[in-house]
C-alpha cells in the first residue's frame, strides 16, 4: 500500500496485479453473482453529483491509468443506477491536466480527510475529522487480520455477508479498482476480476463518495450500487448482505446507539460484547434508520444513517473483530425469499459529530443534529 505526493491533483488509480492468499474471515466469492436491496434510485448513483456541495479534503494520491480511462469507466455508469451513465466521463480529466470532456471542480478543504488504497480504491486507508474545536482526530479506520494479496483482510469500506461466514462477498480483501476524483465526488470503478487469478470474475460495484461544504461539511454520503442479475442464486445461511461496513477501530469508537422504533430513546451497546454478529431486525427495539458509534468519554461519534427514500428491508449488526480491533457495526439487506435477481443500490450518510454539534440531550432523545442526511 502506498500514497505518492501528487498535490492537489485529481486522478484516476491504476490497477495493480498481485497474488497468494491467506486464510481470513471474510470470504471470498465463490460466483459472480452478488446480492443487494434496493432498486437504482433514479439520478442518484454513482457518476452523478446528486445535490450541491463542495469536496471535502482527498489525500494526495499515486498516479495510475490516465483520466481518459478512468472517465471511460465512470461513463458506463453502474447497473441499478439510472441517470449515472455518461455522468463520470464527461466530468474525467487527464492526468497531465488537459480537459477529457469538461473540465473537473478543483477540491476544495472540507473538514473530513480521506485516502484511499492505491491498488484497490474501495479500501479507505485514512479517514480523519476536524471537529468543532478545529482539532483534527485520529485516523478512524480498523483493519487487520492478515492479508489476501495487498489488502488486509478486515478494511474499512467493505461489503459481504451476514452473519459471517457467508455469502456473498462484493468487496473483500483481493479486490481492485480503480479511482476518479471530480469535483466534490470520489467515484470507485471495480475491475472485471481480483488480484487473485484462480478466482471468479467481481461482482460489478460502484461506490461514489460525495462531500459537502455547507451545514453538511461533517457529512459523506456513500451510494454503492451492485450488479445482480437474474442469475444471483439464493445464499444459503445468509440472512443479508452489509452493502458498506464502516469498520472503525473500537478503541476511539467502542459503543453503538440505534433508536427505538418510535424515535424517542436510543439502546447503547458495546461492541465488544458482539465477538459475532447480534443482529437486531427493524421493529420495536430498532426503528431502522441509523446507527451510531460513539465514544462515551470523548463524545466523539459517527452517525451512519439510511437514505429515507429506501424501502427495502434491513437489519442492523453489531460485531466486534479482534483480529483488527475493530467495531464493525453496520446496516445489513435482508436477503429476498428469491435471492436478488436485479441491480441494487444502497445509499447511506456518515456524519462526524461531538458534544458540541451533537449534545448529550440529543443523542439520548435519539434526535440526530443539524447538516446529518439528506
Amino acid at each position: 500500500m502506498f500514497l505518492a505526493a501528487l498535490a492537489l491533483s485529481w486522478v484516476g488509480l491504476g490497477l495493480v496485479s498481485c497474488g497468494g492468499s491467506e486464510a481470513k474471515k471474510v470470504p471470498i466469492p465463490d460466483d459472480d453473482a452478488g446480492a443487494g436491496g434496493e432498486p437504482g434510485t433514479a439520478g442518484r448513483g454513482p457518476g452523478h453529483s446528486a445535490g450541491g456541495g463542495q469536496a471535502g479534503r482527498l489525500e494526495p494520491m499515486a498516479a495510475g491509468a490516465s483520466g481518459d480511462s478512468a472517465g471511460a469507466a465512470g461513463a458506463a455508469g453502474s447497473a441499478g443506477a439510472p441517470g449515472a451513465a455518461g455522468e463520470g466521463g464527461a466530468n474525467a480529466q487527464n492526468d497531465d491536466g488537459g480537459a477529457s470532456g469538461a473540465a473537473c471542480d478543483p477540491p476544495i478543504t472540507g473538514r473530513i480527510t480521506i485516502a484511499f488504497d492505491a491498488t484497490d480504491a474501495e479500501r479507505i486507508t485514512k479517514l480523519q475529522w476536524t471537529n468543532s474545536a478545529a482539532t483534527l482526530t485520529a485516523n478512524l479506520i480498523g483493519e487487520g487480520g492478515g492479508k489476501h494479496c495487498t489488502d488486509p483482510n478486515e478494511f474499512f469500506g467493505q461489503s459481504y455477508g451476514a452473519p459471517e461466514g457467508t455469502s456473498p462477498g462484493p468487496v473483500v480483501g483481493g479486490h481492485l479498482a480503480s479511482l476518479l476524483h471530480c469535483g466534490a465526488d470520489a467515484t470507485i470503478i471495480s475491475a472485471v476480476s481480483s488480484c487473485d487469478a484462480t478466482a471468479p470474475a467481481q461482482l460489478p460495484v460502484t461506490t461514489e463518495y460525495h462531500f459537502y461544504s455547507d451545514v453538511r461539511a461533517s457529512e459523506l454520503r456513500v451510494t454503492r450500487s451492485f450488479g445482480f442479475d437474474a442469475t444471483t442464486p439464493v445464499y444459503s445461511g445468509t440472512t443479508g448482505l452489509r452493502p458498506f461496513v464502516p469498520r472503525v477501530l473500537a478503541a476511539l469508537l467502542p459503543n453503538v446507539i440505534y433508536p427505538n422504533q418510535a424515535g424517542t430513546a436510543v439502546t447503547s451497546l458495546v461492541a465488544s460484547n458482539c465477538g459475532g454478529d447480534c443482529i437486531t431486525p427493524t421493529g420495536t427495539s430498532w426503528n431502522g434508520k441509523w446507527i451510531a458509534d460513539v465514544d462515551p468519554t470523548s463524545g466523539l461519534a459517527m452517525i451512519v444513517m439510511r437514505d429515507p427514500s429506501l424501502t427495502s428491508a434491513v437489519d442492523l449488526t453489531v460485531n466486534y473483530d479482534a483480529a483488527s480491533g475493530s467495531n464493525l457495526a453496520s446496516f445489513v439487506l435482508v436477503q429476498p425469499a428469491a435471492g436478488w435477481k436485479a441491480a441494487v443500490t444502497e445509499i447511506e450518510y456518515l456524519c462526524f459529530e461531538d458534544l458540541t454539534s451533537w449534545p448529550q440531550a440529543q443523542r439520548s432523545s435519539a434526535t440526530l443534529p443539524a447538516g446529518c442526511g439528506p
